[in-house]
């Protein structure tokens, strides 16, 4: 009995350690990928539209709000990427750079009623790839203008600056019509401005730890 079972243990004792030796390592499962950023004073927002007799363009030349924007890969199982933050920006700060189009613009926007134009950020079709010196993508924002809110899908664009910093452009078209709005019109209607618009901003955005 005695060398039956030292004979039993010799033929267990091998198959014991290759298995742990070859067991499979458990991964920890990978953390949630986060970035944060600091929207920085030099960041601009521009509205391009046009007349039946030309083009114009509203700027806002400087975002003076201490605002953050968070991206999140909170699970890996999702598609879509979360994009945290929104951007308040006072209409009468927009210069048209022609005083009779820049107070039709305001009148236009409602803006002694709704003074400020809202973006707020939803998500992302994926993370963005920040190690590139440009990268292309497509997320989604929600607009609050003249009391009206829409979702809207928008083509983003992330550059890196050749510091820490990120340059974030977004633009999109809309119609006026889409937030119950009127085009404005100038000199007894004679020059109408079209109902399509453009909106596009850049943000310079500074990396938060």
């Amino acid at each position: 009995m005695y060398s039956f079972n030292k004979f039993l243990w010799l033929f267990i004792i091998p198959i014991l350690a290759f298995s742990t030796r070859y067991a499979p390592v458990k991964e920890n499962p990978p953390k949630n990928k986060l970035f944060k950023w600091a929207v920085q004073k030099t960041s601009t927002l521009r509205i391009l539209g046009s007349t039946n007799m030309n083009s114009f363009g509203c700027d806002i030349t400087g975002y003076y709000q201490p605002d953050t924007i968070v991206c999140l890969d909170e699970s890996a199982a999702s598609k879509l990427v979360t994009l945290k933050g929104e951007l308040e920006i006072d209409i009468f700060k927009f210069d048209c750079h022609n005083k009779m189009l820049t107070n039709d613009l305001r009148k236009t926007l409602k803006a002694n009623s709704h003074p400020n134009f809202i973006i707020r950020f939803l998500s992302l079709e994926r993370m963005p790839v920040i190690q590139n010196e440009k990268d292309c993508l497509r997320g989604w924002v929600e607009i609050e203008l003249a009391g009206t809110t829409r979702r809207f899908e928008v083509n983003y664009t992330f550059t890196k600056t050749s510091t820490s910093a990120i340059q974030l452009n977004g633009t999109r078209n809309f119609n006026f019509a889409d937030f119950k709005l009127t085009p404005p019109k100038k000199i007894a209607g004679l020059i109408k401005v079209k109902d399509k618009f453009n909106v596009d901003f850049n943000l310079l955005l500074n990396p938060v730890q």
